[in-house]
This record gives structure tokens, sequence and C-alpha cells, in this order.
């Protein structure tokens, strides 16, 4: 075992993952993002599922092209003018400076104002007090003034003159109508030639996006969804080989089949059975050089219930729906338990949930008829809204349901201990037995 990095490091479940980094696809979607960043005045939209390495894309390519990052996190009482005041604060103009020596640069805009990147600079770019003016006003009180009354007109000059990118992340937390102002603004940026990252667990920023004329043609999205098996695959193998720890082709195939398509759960998986097998300990006489099929079952389980059992509680009280005492169908459990049959998917159209009910072990009696499941559909977010979950989304337009936590399906698989990969009709058994409200054939 290679002495040098803690287990811990190299096989990263939070944070940014060095030794096993992989560029998913040959590295497809890091080409595609830096060429957005490389044309200028794009927004650049991260879309897909919750813990697909959006953040992670952006560190890697960001890192590479030496861009600093101002991150601003969204939430639902997030206004647009906080979202340009938490950017603003987060920049360092002491690292700018120190970026403008190793350049060996000044800059310049029309002749306005020129010298070192500054809170003065700033306000003589955008033609709030005059050159002279900002020259005897000191720093921080010119920063005050600004963080008081933030605009794009604040951030564009510094992500235009200096080393940042302005990444924006959770952006479908934000209310409706915020959504729509910023996309507005957005315009400022293109015009500029100032480009953006807008991170979105949901397709909801691309729509946003479109419907702004303006922004047509100026927007670069990158699509990452669910990894492919290989790609995990590779996660493994890289970890393995760097600690110098044999391992079969059967038990890397294991893990990164059941990890549903997340990076985080290949990680966490793989960590936690160098756990189990007490690699982490510091005297190698205690290591089980041994690794078995059933070492990864253990794992699983274990990542299951201690990383994802939150979501037990948030399953039983979506699963139980809106209760009426009239209620006839159990519409609520039967999609739920629909995206539980194979193929496994993350999202499934209109058409598709009444073919998947059709084919539940239920009885034909029990499947609800199509009202009963557009009904469930357009009450779904407000039902979500009062339990304080997320994760389930109906999308009207595109007619397909979404779920936006792919780590569900992996902790409904691997909640129990199991001695093989349960098949997806195993699991939706238990899942109904477990309700005890349908009849299973």
């Amino acid at each position: 075992m290679d002495r040098g990095m803690s287990i811990h490091d190299v096989f990263k479940a939070q944070g940014q993952p060095t030794v096993t980094y992989v560029k998913r696809q040959d590295g497809v979607f890091e080409k595609q993002l830096s060429n957005a960043l490389d044309s200028k005045g794009v927004l650049c939209l991260l879309t897909g599922p919750s813990k697909t390495g959006k953040t992670t894309l952006y560190t890697q390519v960001a890192s590479e092209k030496k861009l600093q990052v101002l991150t601003v996190r969204c939430d639902a009482g997030l206004s647009a003018t906080e979202l340009w005041r938490k950017a603003l604060e987060s920049v360092n103009f002491d690292q700018v400076s120190e970026y403008q020596k190793q350049k060996d640069r000044k800059v310049s805009s029309e002749g306005k104002i020129s010298g070192t990147l500054g809170w003065a600079w700033l306000v003589g770019i955008t033609g709030e007090v005059s050159t002279e003016t900002a020259s005897k006003v000191g720093e921080s009180e010119i920063r005050r003034k600004i963080l008081s009354n933030p605009s794009p007109d604040h951030i564009i000059p510094i992500l235009k003159y200096s080393p940042y990118i302005l990444v924006i992340e959770d952006f479908q937390y934000l209310r409706s109508e915020v959504q729509r102002h910023i996309f507005q603004q957005w315009k400022a940026f293109v015009d500029n030639e100032v480009s953006v990252i807008v991170l979105g667990t949901t397709h909801h920023a691309v729509d946003l996006a479109y419907a702004n004329k303006d922004l047509i043609g100026r927007i670069g999205q990158v699509d990452l969804g669910t990894w492919e098996s290989g790609d995990l695959r590779d996660i493994v193998k890289k970890g393995f080989e760097h600690l110098k720890i044999p391992v079969s082709k059967s038990v890397i195939e294991t893990i990164a089949a059941e990890s549903v398509g997340l990076p985080i759960i290949t990680q966490s998986t793989c960590l936690q059975l160098l756990i189990n097998k007490n690699f982490g300990s510091q005297n190698p006489d205690n290591y089980d050089k041994s690794i078995s099929q059933k070492d990864a079952f253990e794992a699983l389980h274990h990542v299951a219930v201690q990383k994802y059992n939150q979501f037990s509680a948030i399953y039983d009280r979506l699963t139980h729906g809106p209760r009426k005492k009239a209620r006839r169908y159990n519409t609520y459990e039967l999609v739920l338990s629909a995206f539980a049959l194979d193929p496994l998917t993350f999202s499934l159209n209109r058409d598709d949930i009444d073919e998947r009910l059709k084919k539940l072990p239920i009885q034909r009696a029990e499947v609800p008829p199509p009202p009963s499941v557009d009904s469930m559909l357009k009450a779904l977010g407000g039902f979500q809204g009062t339990l304080g979950v997320e994760l389930l989304e109906w999308h009207e337009k595109n007619q397909r349901l979404y779920i936006l936590e792919p780590s569900f399906l992996f902790y409904l698989r691997w909640r129990k201990t199991r001695e093989a990969p349960p098949s997806m009709k195993q699991v939706l058994t238990e899942i109904l037995l477990k309700l005890g409200e349908i009849v299973v054939r």
C-alpha cells in the first residue's frame, strides 16, 4: 500500500478528487465548458441531477485555465441585489493585484481610469465618481458604498479585467421572479463579452434562458447526466492502483454498476470498503489484503445506511401522499415504485409512467387510471413543499417526471444487508410489501 497518501485523500467522498479525478467520456464535458468560456460572453449552463459532478467539473476547468472562482450559492430567500452583493463581497483585490504583477500588466477601460484594480478603480470604471474623486476617497469607504447598492455594473468590470469567473450554484432554488430578473440582467454580461457559469439540478434554468430572446445563441449548455459505468470503473481502478492494493475485476464492476451513475457513491463505497478491511490502520499487519464481492456488498450497504438513511423518513412521508379518507388509489407509492423497474431510469415521460404502472406486480384493479396520475403529478410540487423535501419534479411543458436525487434509488437497493445485487423487481416487491397496503400477486 502507498503510505504517502491517506485513503481518505485518494477516495474523496467530499471535496475535489485528485488521484481519482476522471474526465468523463474522454473529457468531452471539460472541452465543452472550456470552449464556452473561451468564446467570451457565453452563459455556461451546467445542468444535471444532483451529485453528478457539476462542481467538480467547473473547479477542474477553472484550475486548468488559472481562473479564480467567485461562487454564489442560491436559496429561496435570495434577491438579485443580494446575489450581486455576495459576489462582490468575495472579491479579493489583493489577489488580483498579485495577478497583475505576475502578468506585468495594467488595466484600463476606454480611458476612464487605469492602474491597479481596486474599489476606487471600480467606481471610476462605472463612472460613479471621477478619477480624481476616486483617488481621494478611501478604499473601505468606496467598498461600503458599492455593497450598499450592488449591481451587474460593478461585477462585470471585475470579471472582464481580472482572473475571476462568476459561478452561480443551485440556481433552481431562487424564486421564479428572481430568476427571470437575473436572466434579464445577463444581457449586460453578454454585451461586455463576460462569461458566467450557472449550475442547476434541473432544466428550468435552460427554459428561462431561452425565454429571453436576447440570449439565444449565447448559451452554452453542458448537460452532465449520470455517469457511464466505464468512467466509474476508472475511479475505482485509479484509486486502488495508486494505493497498490489488488482488487478483482468483479469487485470493480460491482461497485461501478451499483453506484447508480454517481461518482460520489463510487468514491464513498471504495473508501468504506477500505475502512471495513482496516486499510486505514497505521499497522500494516492489521490489513486484510483480500477483497471479495461480499466485502463490496457490505460496503454498499454501509454507505446506504450511513450516508443516505435520511431517505427513509422522506420516502415514508412522500409515498403516503396527501391522505384522504376516500382515497382509492395508492398513486404516490406506485409512481415512485415505477422508477424501480428495469431498465433503471431517472426520468419518465407521461406515457412511460402509464406503461410502467401496468407492469407493477399488483392487482389490475389497484393500477391508478390516468386522471388519478395526472392529479398526483399536478399536486406533487406543492405537496413536497409542505414536507420540506425535493425528490421528484414534474415538468409540465416537457410532460416528464424527474428524480432529482438518483441516490434515492441507491438507497432503495442497499438499505438492507445483501449477499448479491438485488434485481429491481426484488426491490420493488420489498417496497410494496413494506407499505402493507397493496395486494402483491
